[in-house]
């Protein structure tokens, strides 16, 4: 199994390049984009590619080892910078993943693509959250590029798309996006969390563990990976208080009306993760069961 992945020195990308690398007879190879300068955790074959190629240019990067399966994690996964430059969006979200199905196809290789549940940001969910038959709704310059992807990848004959929600944890080569939040409570300082957003949060690893299972099967199709539970930001940031000790008087609750977004927060995107849970067994774990066993790690340490 040689598998070809994106983004490996991003959050979600680093940690599933350990995972890989972890898994017996996997070989990894990172494609990267040559605008990049991060550095990859752990040392791996390298391609650099300029930010817009064509499949034929992949093809001699890699000569005679071609992949047998794609896992597509690289994104310009930034709703304000995608609303602010959209060319670079579409070129980075949607364009670069279109030259890599049409590779994949070319080389028969599997191809696992990321996206996101922010497809759904014009609309609100159900009480039990967005099924895979849900009509997506995106109105977002970011929403409508990832929609782009979904499309490019489920266009060839073995592609997989999963759909992620929130995610949180620790990562070899990036801060969390919940890292702002610590640092705010070892400072005590006040910690504004919105109470009427919704998401479905997932653990990087959770997350990792699923794309890896996908890829290694060759699963097709649309996939859905949120977390097991529905929480708003404030339901978040109490649990994350509780779980490792800090203060949770120092959250202050408001609207993310109160604030001007560009694009605008959604209020509820939760996913239903019932069909991957249901296959596969994947449920992922609880917000608190997570941040316990991170809480047990760092002391251990």
């Amino acid at each position: 199994m040689h598998v070809l992945l994106t983004g490996a020195s991003g959050f979600l990308g680093s940690v599933c390049l350990g995972s890989l690398l972890e898994t017996p007879g996997v070989r990894v190879t990172a494609l990267r984009s040559g605008a990049t300068d991060k550095k990859l955790p752990v040392a791996v074959p390298e391609i650099q590619l300029p930010e817009k190629f064509e499949p034929s240019a992949l093809e001699d990067a890699l000569s005679s080892d071609m992949p047998t399966h794609v896992i597509h994690v690289g994104a310009l996964a930034s709703p304000e910078l995608c609303e602010n430059s959209p060319e670079m969006a579409f070129n980075a979200n949607m364009r670069a993943t279109q030259a890599l199905a049409t590779f994949a196809a070319r080389v028969g290789a599997h191809m696992t693509t990321t996206s996101t549940d922010l497809v759904f940001d014009a609309a609100l969910a159900s009480s039990t959250g967005f099924t895979e038959r849900s009509l997506p709704c995106p109105r977002s310059i970011y929403s409508q590029s990832k929609m782009g992807a979904e499309d490019a990848t489920l266009s060839v004959a073995h592609g997989t798309v999963v759909r992620l929600s929130l995610l949180y944890g620790n990562s070899p080569s990036a801060p969390s996006a919940f890292a702002w939040m610590e640092k705010a409570f070892k400072a005590k300082e006040k910690v504004t969390l919105y109470h009427d957003e919704f998401r479905t949060p997932i653990h990087v690893r959770d997350a990792a563990a699923t794309l890896i299972l996908l890829t290694q099967r060759k699963i097709q199709g649309l996939w859905h990976c949120g977390g097991p539970e529905r929480l708003s930001r404030v339901q978040f940031g109490l649990q994350f208080a509780e779980a490792l000790g800090y203060d949770a008087s120092l959250i202050e609750s408001t609207s993310r009306l109160a604030r001007l977004h560009r694009p605008m927060r959604p209020e509820d995107v939760s996913l239903n993760s019932d069909k991957l849970k249901s296959t596969f067994g994947l449920a992922g774990k609880t917000v608190r069961e997570a941040l316990t066993l991170f809480r047990e790690e760092r002391s251990n340490s």
